[in-house]
Order: structure tokens, then C-alpha cells, then sequence
């Protein structure tokens, strides 16, 4: 959705709605890698879930702000 109304919306807020993303996807990413190495690891996995959960939030946020502007 972002991307289909990324036009609509402020270049700022664009830029930190995808850089918030990318932020994100860098720890999930690294959380993935290190529970390879220790699966059993609670801690990651709790880490891995919140950084999801930080995703699934931050989506909502951005569709939220290109239906109120789009």
C-alpha cells in the first residue's frame, strides 16, 4: 500500500516509514541467523516475535496514514 501511494504522502514520512522498515528487517534478519545457531534459545525467539510484532505494528501505522491522506 506504501508503495502504491507513496506519492500521496510527505517524502519525509516516506523516507522514515522505510528506513523505520529497514531497521526492523536488518533485526529480524539477525534474529533468524542466531536462533539458527541456538533454536532453543527463548530469549531469541521472544526477540524475533517483538521484532515482528514491531513490523505487523509499523504496517498498520503506514496504511493508517495513507487512508487518512490518499
Amino acid at each position: 500500500m506504501l508503495r502504491e501511494h507513496r506519492g500521496e504522502l510527505d517524502p519525509a514520512t516516506v523516507r522514515v516509514i522505510e528506513q523505520n522498515l529497514l531497521i526492523i528487517d536488518q533485526a529480524t534478519e539477525q534474529a533468524r541467523k542466531a536462533l539458527a545457531a541456538d533454536p532453543a534459545n527463548r530469549y531469541l525467539n521472544g526477540h524475533l516475535a517483538a521484532q515482528l510484532m514491531r513490523k505487523m505494528t509499523l504496517l498498520r501505522q503506514a496504511t493508517a496514514i495513507v487512508a487518512v491522506h490518499g
